[in-house]
Parts: C-alpha cells; sequence; structure tokens
C-alpha cells in the first residue's frame, strides 16, 4: 500500500515502484535473516531450555540477504523479544522481531511474529547443548524512499541451529544462525536470508 503516490508524477512513481522491488527483496532475504537469528537461541542444559518452565529471551540479530546485489541493503541488524514455553528438551517460542536495512534515501523496515519450535540434539557436560530449530513468521516490510512509503505483508520460513549455554540458575546464553525464505503474493525471493543471533533468556517463576 503506498501513501501519497497518486499526487506524484510518473517519474517519482516509477521511482516507488522500482523501491518497492527492492524492498520486497531486501524483505524476503531480511525477514528470513530476522528468522534464522531467532532460531539461534540458548539454554540451559540438555533436559530443559532454561531451569524455568517459562523464560523470556531478547536478542540481538543480524542478517545477510544473499540476493541482494547492494551490500548496504543486503546487510541489516534489529532484534527480538520472545516468550518461550520450556517442558522438556523440547521448547516453543512465540515472538516479535524488527529489522532495519538502509541504503542513501530509502529505507526498509521488517517487522512480524513468529513461532518458533525448538529441541535440544545434544549436550557437552551441563552448560552446553546443541539444538535444532524451525520458524514460522508473519512478515510486513515498510519500504521508505523519497518520503513515500510502500508496505509489503508476506510470510517467512526459516531452519537452523546454534548452542545454548549455561550462564547462572536462571540466566542463558543465546549464539545461533538459521537461514530461510521470504514470501510476497505468492511468490519466493531470491537467495535465503541468513540471520545470526545472540542474546540471553531469563527464567521466570
Amino acid at each position: 500500500m503506498c501513501c501519497g503516490a497518486d499526487s506524484t508524477g510518473p517519474l517519482l512513481w516509477r521511482v516507488v515502484v522500482t523501491s518497492h522491488r527492492v524492498v520486497e527483496e531486501a524483505m524476503l532475504r531480511r525477514v528470513s535473516a530476522g528468522v534464522l537469528f531467532a532460531l539461534l537461541s540458548f539454554g540451559g542444559d540438555a533436559q530443559a531450555q532454561t531451569a524455568q518452565t517459562w523464560s523470556i529471551q531478547l536478542s540481538a540479530l543480524g542478517v545477510r540477504l544473499t540476493g541482494e546485489r547492494d551490500d548496504r541493503l543486503a546487510v541489516g541488524g534489529g532484534g527480538e523479544l520472545q516468550l518461550r514455553w520450556n517442558p522438556s528438551s523440547f521448547s516453543l517460542g512465540v515472538g516479535a522481531q524488527t529489522t532495519v536495512h538502509e541504503l542513501d534515501n530509502a529505507t526498509v523496515t521488517y517487522k512480524g511474529g513468529f513461532v518458533e519450535p525448538r529441541y535440544i540434539l545434544t549436550s557437552f557436560g551441563n552448560s552446553v547443548a546443541l539444538y535444532g530449530s524451525a520458524r514460522l513468521m508473519t512478515l510486513s516490510a515498510t519500504v521508505e524512499i523519497l518520503g513515500f512509503q510502500r508496505e509489503i505483508d508476506g510470510w517467512a520460513l526459516s531452519g537452523g541451529g546454534g548452542l545454548l549455554i549455561r550462564l547462572g540458575g536462571r540466566v542463558n546464553g543465546d549464539l545461533g544462525l538459521t537461514a530461510g525464505k521470504e514470501f510476497y503474493n505468492g511468490n519466493s525471493s531470491d537467495g535465503a536470508t541468513i540471520v545470526t543471533r545472540i542474546g540471553l533468556a531469563v527464567g521466570l517463576g
């Protein structure tokens, strides 16, 4: 959806349409990246993601869109917040994330909510565990260029893994890497979205 596009001339409309395509591709890779990063959380031991049944996690995200030619638009960053249910070696997270990519006078912002199941594959002692994860996410990409905005809705699917590092009785470290695909208007993006994540999970209760 574009704001104020009808009041601009053919040239500006062409610029907005072009930016829409650029943003859509960046969005598809970025969201996947955000998804990939989110998939890389850390837990406590192999039996439970944290010692507590519920935990909250805040993470910093780094995103790389492999299908984007311009490195300035291909690389972005952001963050995510999620609530996790940790009954055993399996856990389920629900949360939201946002990332931003900038290119000269253009800014592309990706945001959305996600559901992320995670499973502990093996452990190394009592403080480090290896896990695999998957993420399904709803996406909204907002492209702003020359004062005009266009929003594109879609979804993303990604998977990956990471290490869960116990830092204390209630605190776990999160390091991970994921890769995924974004879909807009029934079409998938070129390349993949690679996301790296570093965060902290704190047990509740």
